[in-house]
């Protein structure tokens, strides 16, 4: 803003009303316009997507309890990076606005359809993607029918459009996860958390969609509580993408420090348990995996950015 407010408040040639007017324009100017903040003081720039800033740390990644999977342990310290997480999935919405922007065409809608759950049974649906599945959604829903593929076609849409940086000409700092950020993340930043937000079975409802209180479908985001990091639906309503190749014994010779699995095999890990399945599935240690073009009613994103 330009106008220099001290000087117009002594200019006694600018009448009182007219000097009201212009000052209340400004402030609620002021007060409106976005801020732009600094990635580098550990803020995010403004976003398209609302972000929530993880201050990195270590942590022991793995089930403690032993009463999880074998692909869920040794546990093993961990360190990873500050980075930023979406504070919830991807939604209809934001997936719709880039869809509707580059005209792409999802996996489930070039492949023929998208497995859901109609009735009682499984079936894959030719008319079944991202924009309808057999049960209502919103533009609050979570995007599901989304593969591993759609996902990163959708994160190079948002560092083409919205990563501008003049100390980052190379762009790409938007991304999926990695698992190892997307548990200490699901745990409020590493805390010894079962489910994302409590280690209390009784509590599980509040923060948690899955069979026993989703009513067989998925449910806007937000709406349950979230963990201690302000992430909402960090387990359970959909499965989430992270970014690593999945195999059943990386947890036995895993990198402490900022681990990736980027030794292609055939499919990619998954996190959260989506909205049709029981609490033993939605545990913060849980670990999923499927082929990248994997497509169900099930099965979403979440959005990650290195500062």
């Amino acid at each position: 803003m330009d106008l220099d407010v001290q000087k117009m408040q002594d200019d006694k040639s600018v009448s009182d009303s007219v000097r009201k007017k212009i000052l209340t324009v400004v402030l609620t100017l002021t007060l409106t316009l976005p801020i732009v903040v600094n990635a580098e003081e550990g803020k995010d720039a403004e976003a398209p997507i609302e972000m929530v800033f993880v201050k990195g740390g270590c942590f022991q990644m793995g089930d403690p309890f032993g009463d999880g999977e074998n692909d869920e342990v040794p546990v093993h310290e961990v360190c990873v990076n500050d980075f930023y997480i979406g504070k919830y999935e991807v939604t209809v919405e934001e997936f719709g606005k880039f869809v509707k922007e580059t005209g792409y065409s999802t996996d489930a809608e070039k492949m023929g359809g998208c497995f859901g759950k109609v009735g009682y049974k499984w079936r894959k649906r030719k008319d079944f993607n991202w924009s309808k599945v057999d049960f209502p959604q919103t533009d609050r829903h979570p995007a599901v029918c989304i593969s591993y593929n759609d996902a990163n076609e959708f994160m190079k849409w948002l560092n083409k459009k919205f990563v501008v940086s003049k100390t980052n000409s190379s762009g790409g700092k938007y991304r999926l996860p990695t698992e190892a950020e997307w548990e200490y993340a699901e745990r409020s930043g590493g805390k010894a958390e079962k489910w994302a937000g409590t280690n209390n079975e009784s509590e599980v409802s509040d923060y948690v969609w899955y069979d026993k209180n989703s009513g067989g479908k998925t449910h806007p985001v937000g709406q349950k509580k979230p963990n201690g990091l302000g992430l909402y639906d960090m387990s359970g309503n959909v499965w989430e993408w992270v970014e690593d190749w999945y195999e059943v014994d990386y947890y036995d010779k895993t990198p402490k420090t900022n681990p990736l699995n980027a030794k292609p095999s055939h499919a990619k890990s998954m996190r959260s348990g989506p909205w049709s399945v029981p609490l033993h599935a939605v545990r913060v240690f849980y670990r999923g995996s499927d082929i990248p073009y994997s497509i169900c009613d099930g099965l979403g994103f979440r959005v990650a950015k290195t500062p």
